[in-house]
């Protein structure tokens, strides 16, 4: 349960400081007193939004801090998830500075608004004006079977079932995408890696036949050049190599009467044996060769089939032919990969599927099982709340395929009149049957959850008499197995109160300033009088105010 409320630096409170009791609490204050600030603050440290704008003093920074009496309640486990000390009474922490930056503490350890959402939840449900509206709300109305089912572990596990159901049937479907879209490209896929595996390029080809190119180009300016060679130097009887040899006799003769020619002599022979093997190899080579014109065909042919298809690739080296057509090859077997994929994946979401199927007919029979009893509880509680002829079906159909939420689709149908058929709430009732209807959905899961704390915020909008005081009396009903936190503006709901609380607005030179107190018996007395009659009090307003607060007044 709640025990304390801090706030400082918000909206129009400048320093709050609330004990909170058991039971049913009740705040009452004028319009405009600032009955709102105090949910605002309330639902800040349970992980709303925060907004810098909120704060009384922009200078500063705001700090709301609430205590909550935990050790009924099995919470161990989230606070060991989230790394968190575990205390009785757990105290939690909002901090926005005036920058706009928000920090949340729990037991003194900074934690995330997602914990904190998680842990709020289990502490206070804060039933809002807003929400009323919900009760129209499809997903609102499974979440109240559910929870009155008690589908909490069975609808955990369908969500996790669902999720690897959604995975894998986006999978399924992107891979026959793929499988499509490769299959509009096979054929021209194909065509392109069999027009390359027809030219079986080989590495360093493209090079080799250039130059080969080149050569058959040349090639009969080579022959003539060779022949010239030849015939200078060995061929006719003033060759170059006889001349040479002239030399050579010469240098002989010479060395034997000059010693200093030895050296020379024996190195001109050298030079001389050395031309004469260059002379008989280009004479060889001059001999070996040939011009062939098919040959020089061949190859520009050979060229042109590989340049052609550089260009078509758009590749700058023709080497680059040979990775493309590996690249073509691999997508060619992806795509024969396709089916397989597609048969595994097909197997694994058929059973996921099946599996899924299963845990949604659990989830749809539980729900089932709890509608009757839903039903017949709420129509006596809004018996109890003057709707004497109240009618409360949950009509249920069976979705084609399944949701987020499983195979059910339910709807709420709602007649506070004798022999009219049951409508959707939305067409048929007014305010006031909302109100009742949804305080008597709350008093039913109240029932069924372990929740510290439930705060109304004017559950009342739309009574009066009477059936406020049943109301009230309901309230007290739901309040005796857990804190009940009432924002009223009717007296006879304020009296069931075993505390109230009166939101008020003071005003100093500067500013205006939200406060909040705890009533005395005398003060309650009057607070209810005002409410009864206005400002000013009549003895027939303080003696009904007796008569409303009865024991709670005497004690």
């Amino acid at each position: 349960m709640l025990k304390q409320l801090s706030i400082q630096n918000f909206a129009l409170i400048d320093e709050l400081n609330i004990q909170f009791s058991e039971g049913l609490s009740v705040i009452t204050g004028e319009t405009g007193a600032g009955k709102s600030i105090l949910l605002g603050a309330l639902k800040l440290i349970l992980g709303d939004r925060a907004d810098h704008s909120s704060l009384k003093n922009q200078s500063e920074k705001c700090i709301i801090e609430g205590t909550f009496s935990v050790a009924n309640y099995d919470l161990k486990a989230l606070f060991a998830d989230a790394d968190l000390d575990y205390w009785d009474e757990t105290i939690i922490r909002r901090e926005i500075s005036p920058q706009g930056k928000s920090r949340s503490f729990i037991n003194d350890t900074p934690t995330t608004l997602e914990v904190l959402k998680k842990l709020g939840e289990k502490l206070i449900d804060i039933h809002s004006q807003h929400q009323s509206l919900q009760i129209n709300d499809s997903d609102f109305q499974l979440n109240i079977i559910d929870a009155l089912a008690s589908n909490d572990n069975l609808k955990t596990t369908y969500d996790l079932q669902f999720d690897k159901y959604l995975e894998l049937r986006n999978q399924l479907k992107e891979v026959e995408h793929q499988a499509a879209e490769a299959q509009k490209e096979e054929d021209y896929l194909r065509f392109q890696f069999e027009e390359l595996e027809a030219l079986n390029l080989q590495a360093g080809e493209s090079e080799e036949l250039e130059k080969e190119q080149e050569f058959l180009a040349n090639s009969e300016e080579i022959l003539r050049n060779f022949s010239q060679i030849d015939g200078l130097l060995s061929q006719g009887d003033e060759n170059a190599l006889e001349m040479l040899k002239q030399v050579k006799v010469l240098m002989n003769q010479s060395s034997r009467y000059f010693s200093d020619m030895e050296d020379l002599s024996r190195r001109f022979e050298s030079t001389l044996i050395e031309l004469e093997d260059i002379a008989q190899e280009i004479t060889t080579k001059a001999e070996s060769l040939e011009f062939d014109p098919n040959r020089q065909q061949l190859v520009e042919e050979r060229l042109g089939e590989i340049h052609r298809l550089q260009k078509k690739h758009l590749l700058e080296d023709a080497e680059k032919l040979i990775e493309l057509k590996e690249e073509l090859d691999q997508k060619l077997l992806s795509i024969s990969d396709y089916e397989a994929k597609i048969e595994k994946l097909s197997k694994e979401f058929d059973e996921a599927k099946s599996v899924l199927d299963q845990t949604a007919d659990k989830l749809s029979k539980s729900r089932l099982n709890v509608i009757d009893k839903i039903c017949k509880q709420v129509e006596n509680s809004l018996k109890k709340l003057g709707i004497p002829h109240a009618q409360f079906n949950i009509e249920h159909q069976l979705l084609n395929e399944v949701q987020a939420n499983g195979i059910d689709s339910f709807d709420f149908l709602f007649s506070a009149n004798k022999g009219m058929p049951p409508q959707k709430v939305a067409k048929t009732a007014s305010g006031g049957e909302i109100s009742r209807l949804v305080l008597s959905v709350k008093a039913l899961l109240a029932e069924h959850q372990q929740l510290p704390t439930i705060l109304f915020d004017e559950i009342d909008t739309g009574v009066s008499g009477e059936i406020a005081d049943q109301m009230g009396n309901l309230l007290s009903e739901i309040s005796a197995k857990r804190q009940v936190i009432s924002i009223t503006h009717l007296p006879q709901i304020a009296a069931k109160g075993q505390s109230h609380y009166f939101v008020y607005k003071s005003n100093d030179e500067e500013r205006t300033k939200t406060q909040m107190r705890e009533l005395s018996k005398e003060e309650r007395l009057s607070e209810i009088a005002k409410m009864l009659s206005g400002k000013n009090l009549t003895e027939a307003a303080v003696n009904n105010a007796k008569e409303l607060l009865g024991s709670n007044f005497m004690n």
